[in-house]
Order: C-alpha cells, then structure tokens, then sequence
C-alpha cells in the first residue's frame, strides 16, 4: 500500500518500532504460534487533500498470542529480524525498481521544427510527408492548430472539431468487434466516410450533432441508433503544460489510485457513486495519461495518434485509417520518428496554465463573467473562498490539486465512472480496427481532466455539451453526483466563489 515515497519510509519505521516493542515485550510460551493480524484502517490519519500521513498512516500491525494465560518470556531476537527483513522487503524491491521522474531536456531547434509541423497546412502528397500520401486519405483537420487553436495555439476546440467515434458490435457468428474514428473529411469522394458505412439504418453524414434530451441532463445524437452501434464523441482538449504531465512517475499515480481505495474503506473503483479511480494500465505495464480515455502513456505517443486520426498521417507507431468500407493501402508512413518528436518537442514547450488575477484578466481583454460576477470572479478574497468550497463540496478527491511535484494540476489521472448520460466508448487510437477479446473498462469510465487553465477551455466534458462551468459541474454524475449535488444546493453567492475560483485558472498569456 504505497502513500508515496516519503509515507513508505515512515511507515517502514513506524512499522519497525511496533515490531521490536512487540516482540521485545513479555510473550506467553509458545510464542511460535502467534499469528501477525492488523488493526483496520484509520482514515483520519491521513490528511484528506495531501494524502500525506499525520503519523505514519499504514496497517497498524501488532503480534497478537494464540495461546493466553501461559507463562511469560521473551521472544528470540533472530525473529524480530526475519519478520523486519519480510516486512521491508517490498518496499526494498519497489525503491529499487521505482525509476526517477523523466525529465525531458528541450532542444530550441526541435522545437522551432516542431512549430513548423503543428502550424504546417498538410495537403495531399505533401512535400514534408516524405514520400507518402500525405494528408488523408481520411481527416478531420488539415493542421494540429486548426482545432488546437483557443485562445491561442495549443489550446482547445470548440465543438465543431468534435471528432465522432464508433464501436460495431458483431451481428454474426466469427465477426469481431470494430472501433475506430468516423472521419468528416476525405480527399476524394469515394473515401468519404459516413455513419450509414456502419449500418444501414444509421443517417448519411459524416457530422453528426448531439441534441439535449429530457429533463436537460441526458444528451444524445438526433436520430435512432441501432442496437449493434455505439457512438459517441471526443472534445479537443488543450495542450498547455503537457511536459509537466508527460514527467509524472506511473507510482506517482498508483499512489494516488491507493490512496482512494483507503480512504474509501478499500472501496472497488467500479463503484458508480464513491469517487475512487483507477489508473489505466497499458499492455507493457506502463499508465495511460493522456487522452478522455487515459490512452496514451506518454505525449508522444498521444501526438503520433493524433496525427494518424486527425490528419491521416501514417507514422512509426499510428497507422493511418484505412477508409471505412475500402482496401485502402498506403504508400508509405508520412511521417518519420524525429518529425513526430519534433511536434511533441513543441508541444512540451507550451507553458504551463497559470491562476489568473483582476489584473491579468483585463489585460487579456476576456469578459469572465457578466455584470457584477465579473468583479466577484477577478477578487482574491471571493477566488480563495471559492478553493475552500471546491474542497469541501468533494470536487478535490477526484480533481486532485497537486500530483507529485506538478503543482495546481487539478487532476489525479486516473479514470473515474461518470454515470450513465456520460457513456462514451470506442478507441481514439487506431483506425478502424479489429479489438482483440478481453477485459474492458465502463463506458462511463473516463480520465479526470486538469482543470489548469480550465476558464479558456470551454465547451466542457468529453464531447463539450456543457457551454459553461456551472453546467458542466451540474452534469457530474455517478462518482461525481455527491458533489455536482452539493454544489446545487448552495447559496448562489456561494457558487459565485466557487466559479470565481476557477474562472482564475487560466490559459497561458503568451505562447512561444
């Protein structure tokens, strides 16, 4: 049960200490049949917000005698010693193998290439595609900034820049399931993919438009949608302090994933109502952390995705989408491995979001909010008061201030069940293709996203169907239903702080 790496040290010690005034300590004879049990978990020992232990917070462990009523001697040392080295063995095997946080050293002239590529407007047989094809045959944009784009490069998208993804479930015996991105772009007509390739009775579009349902909560697509299909969408998310990110241990957050588990009493991360999350863990052990679903295990992996999904850029690692219901075969890859790094160089050099004040906000020239809220929003008094509430109402279990080292985060990266009228599934990464059997995540499952810079990232969630903060708040259901509640039954001028508050994370000034 790994807090961090300073918790597993004091642990170790606190653990030390009760084992030698155990076993030093008077026993009855017959002392070998003593059995080694632990106290249940106290969770106030450990601080709510900084998972950090008040007193070292591990299993409290004492020796409890089998026999009672024998006469009294002491233990032999030599067992104190094997039940030491038993206890400190794993965490002597985790310090060992535990490797320290990558820390990505930037070359300008990289990253200045870098820049080039992320802004380049990519055409058919493009002369920096090296020999392949090129933009397409299938994409949704012709640049990484045409959707990256707000309020500066590297930033969001609004939701035109959705991008529609698919899961076709089998209908016959020996079919398979297929998942992949429903591209609205082609560079010829007869590539040109719409919903109707998946199944008959879907529309004849490549752009499908979510439509509010119900009550106002329940969102989905204007028309009906056969059993055998599932579709749903991605919204853009911004790109500013990814390097920060991309540096963040894996036991950093497999510490956090644990630390959830305790404080909810070893609660199971498929619960649909307590906030406990799970790291995604990929094939070659590594943790997922970029991307709505946790897909990526680093940025350069994210950014081969996107341009082989996005831009129909075929590379070392992202095979470009071959067009749904074609044998298309591409000529060669599009890009190399030094191109892709070269983006992911730029991309890392994105400054990290900053806590915005009155002043910067009005050097920005952005309204943050209409009428006298704007004043409230820009008050350190009214924005500090807000950060009391975000943690009280729960919203800091899951939107984690910091995560290791990498300060005003707001996110713990790790999945989280959503409720029902956020299901979402199918796969970003790859084209359409076969999914091979075994285990699966929920379909409401999806990666906590960093709240940095979250008052210029607007529209909100997964698909963007939330156009403010409030809503998207509102909108929080399944692990996040407590707190969307909580919220909901505040004064408003409580919610004005709360809002306030994160209308001051904001978008980086200036991009370089």
């Amino acid at each position: 049960m790994v807090l961090s790496a300073q918790g597993e040290l004091d642990s170790i010690r606190y653990l030390t200490n009760r084992i030698r005034k155990n076993l030093f300590a008077p026993w009855p004879k017959g002392i070998m049949g003593s059995v080694l049990v632990a106290d249940h978990f106290d969770r106030s020992e450990i601080r709510q917000n900084s998972g950090r232990p008040r007193r070292p917070a591990f299993w409290r462990m004492r020796l409890r005698p089998s026999l009672q009523g024998a006469s009294m001697k002491r233990a032999d040392p030599r067992w104190y010693y094997m039940v030491l080295a038993l206890a400190l063995l794993p965490a002597g095997v985790r310090a060992l193998t535990w490797s320290s946080a990558p820390v990505h050293v930037l070359d300008s002239a990289a990253v200045a290439a870098g820049k080039t590529l992320f802004n380049h407007q990519w055409k058919p047989n493009d002369p920096l595609a090296n020999g392949g094809d090129g933009l397409g045959p299938v994409f949704n944009a012709n640049s990484c900034v045409a959707c990256h784009i707000d309020p500066t490069p590297g930033g969001a998208g609004g939701q035109r820049h959705n991008v529609t993804i698919f899961t076709q479930l089998p209908t016959r015996q020996g079919e398979q399931k297929r998942q992949g991105v429903v591209h609205t772009q082609a560079v010829a007509a007869r590539y040109l993919e719409t919903l109707n390739k998946l199944s008959a009775d879907l529309p004849v579009t490549s752009r499908p438009a979510l439509a509010r349902r119900n009550s106002g909560t329940d969102f989905d697509f204007d028309f009906i949608i056969p059993a055998h299909v599932q579709l749903s969408q991605r919204n853009t998310p911004a790109l500013y302090g990814a390097k920060l990110i991309d540096e963040i241990p894996d036991r950093v957050i497999l510490a956090e994933e644990k630390k959830q588990r305790l404080h909810w009493g070893l609660a199971s991360p498929a619960s649909d109502r307590l906030p406990v999350g799970r790291a995604l863990r990929l094939p070659d052990g590594r943790v997922g952390k970029f991307g709505w679903k946790a897909q990526s295990g680093s940025l350069l992996e994210f950014v081969q995705a996107a341009c082989a999904n996005e831009l129909g850029l075929g590379n070392p690692a992202s095979a470009q989408p071959q067009p749904l219901g074609t044998n298309y075969m591409p000529v060669k890859l599009d890009l190399t491995n030094e191109q892709c790094q070269q983006m992911t160089a730029f991309i890392a050099a994105l400054p990290r979001p900053i806590v915005g004040d009155a002043a910067s906000v009005a050097a920005r020239g952005k309204e943050i909010a209409a009428g006298a809220k704007a004043t409230l929003a820009a008050s350190p008094t009214i924005a500090e008061a807000g950060l009391r509430l975000f943690s009280t109402i729960g919203c800091a279990h899951c939107h984690t201030p910091d995560l290791g080292s990498v300060e005003g985060l707001y996110s713990d990266l790790l999945l989280h069940r959503m409720g029902r009228n956020l299901r979402g599934g199918g796969s970003y990464n790859g084209g359409s293709v076969v999914v091979a059997a075994g285990p699966e995540g929920f379909a409401d499952e999806w990666r906590t996203p960093p709240l940095w810079g979250v008052a210029d990232s607007a529209p909100y969630l997964h698909d963007g169907r939330a156009a403010t903060l409030d809503e998207a708040i509102a909108l929080h259901d399944g692990q996040g239903a407590r707190s969307a509640q909580l919220f909901g039954a505040l004064p408003e001028v409580q919610k004005t702080q709360l809002i306030g508050f994160l209308k001051t994370l904001r978008a980086p000034v200036e991009v370089r």
